[in-house]
């Protein structure tokens, strides 16, 4: 795995615990899950099961809203970088000429 992408994954999951932690520690102050209804069914669950499926549903609502930032902060380099070898582009590519040239940051 390369350190962009761990940093990237790293980025989402570390700030979506926080703010998942923070989250459910203020929705279970105002709410006893002993008292939660579904649909009008009383759930039939104890405290703490209830406490750790709503973090985990807290934390991937948070993770999916910190990804979207992240995906949508991408530079310009980033999202328009050529993901093929330069030998391996179709003909009439803009980049394909870059074959011989180092640095052009496409490809490889």
């Amino acid at each position: 795995m390369n350190t962009e992408l761990a940093n990237r994954i790293l980025w989402v999951l570390w700030p979506s615990f926080l703010v998942a932690a923070v989250a459910e520690l203020i929705i279970f102050s105002m709410i006893d899950p002993v008292d939660l209804h579904v649909f009008n069914v009383p759930i039939e669950a104890e405290r703490m099961p209830v406490y750790t499926v709503g973090f985990f549903f807290l934390w991937a609502i948070t993770a999916c809203a910190s990804a979207l930032t992240v995906f949508l902060q991408r530079s310009p380099f980033e999202v328009n970088r050529c993901p093929l070898l330069p030998e391996n582009r179709p003909v009439g590519c803009p980049k394909q000429d870059a074959a011989g040239s180092a640095g052009s940051g496409c490809g490889g």
